[in-house]
């Protein structure tokens, strides 16, 4: 569906758009969506355990750029006289699964994590990473908290994406960052493939753009720093994987390839300009104020 008034795209929900399934905990919910992914073949477990060191890639990528930006368009959350991070900086991050990013950013910051679901929180927690499993409103963190909060693909998961900028915006202190990568719903590949575009899964509800995202943020309180797309490090592996979402019959193809040529392991640095990389500062005041989404 796609909002007459505004542009925002979301999947049907039902009657209801901000509520699960009556009786629904967030656990549960994300271990439906979860076996739904499975039974659809969209993620292979073999091919997402050999990840790891690609992800942890990604992860040491996204520091590096959250360390620029903050430099260069948020200088209030480092020292003054040496441009390192402030030593009791606290970073939080929204659905941390594994915890590969927290585990690049503790050398920086002092990390908490949330993440709904259970296995991956299991795994974070089993690697000592300060990791809660459940919601943003169930971890009880005191307001203003944090210097900064991250979320990379998580935004577009939220059944009420403006209530959870409300309790971000409760936890960050003002003046504090915010750092959102999710989908861009206006690209050609959405408009070449439609229900094909690799961001089209089960779990993803809210499509956004530079304008509807950037709008949301202003009307609960950001100003935002910076907003451009931005691409993902990744095995050979993974990427054929990807494509047999769609096309299985090529994925085939190009695995027995990938297998003579003895590629599988090459890293692949994709950027298709589908991925919108949000930078944003948590104002003072009160707030402009916005519909239901």
């Amino acid at each position: 569906m796609r909002c007459r008034a505004c542009g925002l795209v979301a999947v049907s929900l039902g009657p209801t758009m901000g509520e699960a399934p009556a009786g629904t905990a967030l656990g549960e919910e994300m271990g439906r969506l979860s076996r739904r992914a499975h039974e659809l073949a969209l993620v292979e477990p073999g091919v997402e355990e050999r990840e790891l060191p690609w992800r942890q890639q990604m992860a040491a990528e996204r520091l590096d750029d959250l360390l620029d930006v903050l430099a260069r368009l948020a200088p209030e959350t480092l020292e003054a006289e040496t441009g390192e991070v402030r030593s009791l900086a606290r970073l939080l991050e929204v659905g941390s699964s594994t915890g590969e990013f927290l585990r690049a950013a503790q050398a920086r910051f002092a990390v908490q994590g949330i993440e709904a679901d259970a296995a991956a929180a299991s795994v974070a927690q089993s690697r000592g990473l300060p990791c809660f499993r459940g919601s943003i409103a169930d971890a009880g963190l005191p307001p203003g908290s944090f210097d900064l909060a991250v979320l990379y693909h998580v935004f577009e998961h939220f059944r009420d994406p403006r209530d959870e900028l409300r309790q971000l915006r409760r936890l960050v202190r003002p003046g504090g960052a915010l750092v959102l990568e999710t989908p861009d719903v206006e690209t050609i590949w959405f408009r070449l493939l439609g229900e094909r575009w690799r961001q089209i899964i089960p779990d993803h509800l809210f499509f956004f753009s530079a304008a509807t995202l950037g709008r949301l943020l202003r009307e609960e309180g950001w100003t935002v720093l910076s907003c451009r797309h931005v691409g993902k490090s990744m095995s050979v592996r993974l990427f054929i994987s990807r494509i047999g979402r769609n096309y299985p019959r090529t994925a085939q193809l190009l695995v027995r390839l990938a297998n003579i040529l003895r590629v599988e392991d090459r890293t692949l640095r994709l950027n298709l300009g589908d991925v919108i990389r949000v930078y944003a500062r948590r104002e003072e005041g009160g707030l402009a104020g916005g519909g239901p989404v």
